[in-house]
């Protein structure tokens, strides 16, 4: 399927082109750029649930070390030395805490490259190497009249309107 490529040197421009466009319930395929801008996010996705994975994970982390940590200090290996206490959970917080970050961290990392579908060797998916430099691209299905949307990203402002296929 053919996509309309329309590429933009002004983030400004770009940003009052995908408003038009999402007004008019045009099928945004993808916004390419060189650098991430929260103005095109917030126009192209919608909110990220990862924070919540993110708190669920804090949660699993805390109970697997609280668990393990419980498990190795009082059923498979008890020490008693100087009248201490089996299992003293003071200590333990400091640890607990730096391994709960740990963990968070690194489920979340993995859930996003799972979500986001990255992974080593990926084909790279660049419509134009420009953009990689200073050119915005945006990337737009034709499920409506393709003459009309060009006209609408001319109107925008867009340097370059083209059409390609992307896959």
């Amino acid at each position: 399927m053919t996509n309309i490529v329309a590429k933009f040197r002004d983030e400004a421009k770009l940003v009052s082109a995908l408003t038009m466009l999402k007004n008019n319930k045009v099928n945004l395929v993808d916004v390419y750029g060189p650098y991430a801008t929260h103005d095109i996010l917030k126009k192209v996705t919608r909110e990220s649930r990862m924070p919540y994975a993110s708190v669920l994970y804090g949660i699993f982390a805390i109970v697997f070390i609280f668990g393990f940590m419980y498990y190795t200090s009082v059923i498979d290996y008890p020490l008693s030395y100087g009248g201490k206490p089996i299992f003293s959970f003071p200590p333990m917080v400091i640890v607990i805490f730096l391994f709960t970050i740990l963990l968070t961290t690194i489920l979340t990392v993995l859930t996003f490259h799972a979500r986001a579908n990255i992974f080593p060797g990926k084909p790279l998916k660049n419509p134009d190497p420009a953009i990689t430099d200073d050119t915005f691209a945006l990337v737009i299905g034709q499920n409506y009249n393709p003459e009309e949307i060009k006209e609408w990203l001319k109107e925008s402002g867009a340097d370059e309107i083209t059409e390609k296929e992307i896959q």
